[in-house]
C-alpha cells in the first residue's frame, strides 16, 4: 500500500485526508496549524511536526493549499529536501502562472506531477464525491487515479500541465455566474408568491434545470440539504469564490476573452466580503442580491 503524505489540513484537506485513510493507506499528514492533529490520530493519520518529516518515504506527495503563492512556497520547500522522487499531486486551487512554476519545479527534478484541483466543496471532501480536474501526462494520472477515486467519484484527465486549474477556472466561473442567476430567478419568485416547491419542481427538471439548483438550492429547506438549512455555513465559501473569479478574469484578461458576467459576479462577491460575510458560503449571494 502506499505511503501518502498529504500537506495542508484545512476544511478540504482534512476530509480527504481521513478518506485515504480509511481506505487503508499509510498517511502523514502536515499543517502550520496543528489544532486538528489530535482527531487525525485517533483516525489512523500520523502527524508531522515539519515538511521534512511530513514527506520522508512518502510514494505519494498530496498538497491542498489556500493560493499559488503558499503552493510555491511549500513545493519549493518540498523539493529541497526529497530523497526520493514520489508522485506529486497539487490539489490547490490557483492561477496558471503558480501551476506553471510546480510543473517546471517538479519537471527539473524528474519527478512525476499532477495538477488536480477539485470540485465538490467541503461537502464533497466529506462525502468522497469530488470532481478532480487532472493536468499531466496519462501515465502519472494512470497511478493516481486509484488514489482519486478514494477521495472522488469523478477524475478526468483535462490535458497537459496546467490544464486541470485551466478547466477548474471555468467551471467556477460558470457556477459562480449560475448562482447568481438561480438566486435572483428564486428571488422574483418570493416576491410574485410562487411555492418555491414547486418552483424547484419545475426548474430542476426543466430547461432551467443546473447545478446550483438541483444540488445547491440557496433557499431554506427547498431540495437536497445544502448550506443555507445551515446558516450559510461554508461548504465553498464566498471568500473562495471571489478568489477562483479572481483567476477567471486574469485569465480572461490575459487572452483578451470578455467575461462581463464574471465580472459583475466578482462585483457581488466583494461587496459580500467587504459586509463580513466572507466566510458564509457563495450561495449567500441570494441573500445578498435581495
Amino acid at each position: 500500500m502506499k505511503k501518502i503524505s498529504f500537506i495542508g489540513l484545512g476544511n478540504m484537506g482534512y476530509e480527504m485526508a481521513l478518506n485515504l485513510a480509511e481506505a487503508k493507506y499509510e498517511v502523514t499528514g502536515y499543517d502550520i496549524v496543528k489544532e486538528k492533529y489530535k482527531k487525525l490520530e485517533a483516525n489512523n493519520i500520523k502527524c508531522a511536526n515539519s515538511i521534512d518529516e511530513a514527506i520522508r518515504s512518502a510514494d505519494v506527495i498530496i498538497s491542498m493549499l489556500p493560493d499559488g503563492k503558499i503552493v510555491r512556497y511549500v513545493w519549493n520547500e518540498i523539493v529541497s529536501v526529497l530523497k526520493n522522487k514520489p508522485l506529486a499531486i497539487d490539489c490547490s486551487t490557483i492561477d496558471i502562472e503558480n501551476a506553471s512554476y510546480f510543473h517546471k519545479l517538479t519537471d527539473e527534478r524528474n519527478i512525476k506531477a499532477l495538477d488536480a484541483p477539485v470540485s465538490g466543496g467541503v461537502i464533497g471532501a466529506k462525502k468522497a464525491t469530488l470532481t478532480f480536474m487532472v493536468g499531466g501526462n496519462e501515465k502519472d494520472y494512470n497511478e493516481a487515479k486509484p488514489i482519486f477515486d478514494v477521495m472522488g467519484n469523478k477524475s478526468v484527465l483535462c490535458g497537459l500541465a496546467t490544464s486541470g486549474q485551466a478547466v477548474k477556472i471555468c467551471n467556477n466561473m460558470l457556477l459562480a455566474v449560475t448562482m447568481v442567476g438561480v438566486s435572483e430567478s428564486f428571488n422574483l419568485a418570493e416576491s410574485l408568491k410562487i411555492d418555491l416547491n414547486k418552483l424547484f419542481e419545475v426548474i430542476s427538471t426543466s430547461s432551467g434545470s443546473c447545478w446550483a439548483v438541483n444540488n445547491y438550492c440557496p433557499v431554506k429547506d427547498v431540495g437536497p440539504v445544502s448550506p443555507v438549512d445551515n446558516n450559510f455555513k461554508a461548504g465553498f465559501s464566498s471568500k473562495l469564490m471571489h478568489k477562483d473569479l479572481s483567476l477567471a478574469i486574469s485569465a480572461a484578461e490575459d487572452n483578451n476573452v470578455k467575461v462581463d458576467f464574471t465580472k459583475q459576479a466578482f462585483n457581488f462577491f466583494s461587496n459580500i466580503i467587504e459586509n463580513n460575510n466572507g466566510e458564509k458560503d457563495f450561495s449567500f449571494i441570494k441573500e445578498y442580491l435581495k
